[in-house]
This record gives structure tokens, sequence and C-alpha cells, in this order.
């Protein structure tokens, strides 16, 4: 029941943002939602086509990440926060490129930092 009230919480303070990545002379926005603890910086593009993408995401953590799973469509982040451990589930489809969110996005890799 606590899990399930702390993943209510985090998908309550999901709010929207943009990141951009550059892949020769053509830049990408990508939406997405994440707790606050997270923001995206970089991302990059690995293959594309007219119906799908894959890409490779770098995330800001503001605390230390504890561990990371990848489930079937999401990831389930676990982050220490100032002596607080919150478990946050974000889910692949929540990542969109800007202008073509019926393009399915395929999460190659997150890749973390560390800090404040």
């Amino acid at each position: 029941m606590k899990i399930i009230k702390t993943l209510i919480l985090g998908f309550s303070i999901f709010y929207c943002s943009t990141a951009f990545a550059q892949e020769g002379d053509n830049f990408v926005k990508l939406r997405h939602g994440l707790p606050n603890v997270l923001e995206v910086t970089n991302v990059r593009v690995y293959s594309d086509s007219p119906a799908s993408a894959k890409i490779s995401i770098w995330i800001a953590v503001k605390g230390k990440v504890v561990s990371v799973s990848r489930g079937k469509e999401d990831w389930i982040i676990t982050i220490r926060t100032r002596g607080q451990v919150s478990t946050y589930v974000v889910p692949e489809k929540s990542f969109k490129i800007v202008g073509e969110e019926s393009k399915v996005v395929q999460i190659r890799a997150l890749h973390f930092t560390e800090g404040g």
C-alpha cells in the first residue's frame, strides 16, 4: 500500500518539459513527463523511420540512483534523496518526439548523472 501511495504521488508531480538532441544537422525535440527529481539533458537518435525511432536518453538525477530496472514497457527507478528512498515508474510511451507523437519511440538506454 505504501508503494502504491508513493507511485501515485510520483505520478501526481509529473510535468512536461522538452530536451533537444542533435544528429547531423537535424534537431530532435523530445516531450516527456518525469518526476521533478529527473531531468532530461540530452537525447541521441540511433535509428529513425517513419513509424519508429530508437533513442538513448541522458537524465540528471537530483540525488543518488539506488537501482534501475526495465520492465516490458516501463523503467522502475529508485532514488535516494536526503536519506529518503523513492521509487518512480517511467513508462516508455511517456517519451515522444515533438511533432511526431504517433511515432513509436524505443528506448535503447537511459544514462544517469547523479547530483544535488
